[in-house]
């Protein structure tokens, strides 16, 4: 039959085809191969980065158990500062190296560093999404900018973050302040405040009866 075809004819046509489309063929596969082989290296680069970010932030957190106040720690403080230079340098915008920056902040802060605190703070703040993170680290800016005496500038910070979780830290927060600008009576309502949202959800408020105490009675 006609269009029964004997095994050289069948190859002819094949030798035929692939003479025609073989060097696409080539280039596809090539091509894919290479997708291929890319992805994994990606892959792989992806899986070596975040391993080195966390050992680095690991070392962080191993650090930060010493008390950096004092005096005899200060090869340990110069190493705390070199792993987290690494760790910001190496992968600048991951929330290891935000995280890691809280961390180092903290730890400047205890040995009385507080330009290198501030920096580190606002930089992670700067590096973090979610609400409650960057609240976190606009109460601890706040906590240093009062720190510093800088009340004005902490209020100013404590009253624009709006994040539920931290409502009642930023509202005790705010009453320090408010103390040190000689605000008594809107210090005294701000711990109130404070002291009702920690009651509603269950929370210790000695610390904060015990400045509510301190308040003039008058108020």
């Amino acid at each position: 039959m006609d269009y029964v075809r004997t095994d050289e004819e069948t190859a002819e046509l094949v030798k035929q085809w692939l003479k025609k489309n073989g060097p696409g063929l080539l280039g596809a596969f090539v091509i894919g191969v290479g997708s291929v082989l890319g992805y994994q290296w990606w892959q792989q680069n992806q899986i070596a980065q975040v391993t080195d970010a966390s050992a680095s932030y690991q070392e962080l957190i191993e650090l930060a158990s010493l008390n950096f106040s004092d005096p005899d720690t200060a090869a340990e403080y110069e190493r705390l500062l070199n792993v987290g230079e690494r760790l910001r340098s190496a992968h600048d915008g991951s929330y290891y190296a935000a995280l890691g920056a809280g961390i180092l902040a903290a730890q400047a802060a205890e040995r009385g560093d507080f330009d290198l605190a501030v920096s580190q703070l606002t930089y992670a703040e700067a590096q973090v999404d979610t609400p409650e993170l960057k609240a976190m680290m606009g109460l601890r800016l706040a906590r240093l900018e009062l720190e510093l005496n800088q009340p004005e500038q902490a209020l100013a910070r404590v009253r624009g973050l709006t994040d539920a979780s931290m409502a009642a830290s930023l509202k005790e927060l705010e009453g320090d302040i408010l103390v040190v600008l000689d605000s008594l009576p809107a210090a005294r309502e701000a711990y109130q405040d404070a002291s009702a949202l920690m009651q509603a959800r269950g929370l210790n408020t000695a610390v904060l009866d015990l400045k509510l105490a301190a308040l003039p009675e008058a108020l």
